[in-house]
């Protein structure tokens, strides 16, 4: 009898934090060889603006449309997938787990706890300046991940460098 070789589920990881966490370095520094879809990049597609809230709902269609058709074809491209997105509340990572669930994937949260005061510091020192009213809103919505919200694990990344 032959045993077949089975790879491990796809990982879809969901990276939680407010607008200059450091959620971005995070993914390009060690999660380089996994897929990346960026809100941000998405937002830069249709709009010169940082942040465009009437645009909102047309970027996080597409980022749904995207996730979608990644996460269908898994069986044959067999890629982790990193959501590179705010991600403050459960609400909006219910929708991440449910996707990664629906096709399989094993939903992973990575956490960059980031103090406010060090966000709205490298907020000011970006190119596209987000309004610091937005970063404070989404401070205040912030509901950090658990395994209880559906993740297979959590993981907290502290960051208090500028």
């Amino acid at each position: 009898m032959q045993t077949q070789w089975r790879r491990p589920p796809v990982k879809l990881y969901v990276l939680v934090g407010i607008p200059g966490s450091g959620k971005t370095t995070y993914a390009r520094r060690y999660l380089s060889d996994k897929w990346r879809v960026c809100m941000d990049d998405l937002r830069f597609m249709l709009s010169v603006e940082p942040y465009a809230e009437p645009l909102q709902p047309v970027v996080i269609e597409l980022e749904h449309i995207i996730l979608e058709r990644l996460l269908a074809g898994i069986n044959s491209r067999f890629n982790d997938i990193v959501v590179d997105a705010t991600s403050v509340t459960r609400e909006r990572r219910r929708r991440y787990i449910e996707l990664a669930r629906k096709h399989g994937a094993r939903p992973v949260a990575i956490f960059i706890q980031t103090p406010l005061e060090v966000a709205l510091v490298r907020n000011r020192q970006r190119a596209n300046v987000i309004p610091e009213a937005v970063i404070h809103r989404m401070h205040q919505m912030l509901e950090p991940p658990t395994r209880e919200e559906g993740f297979e694990y959590v993981i907290t990344v502290v960051d208090f460098s500028v």
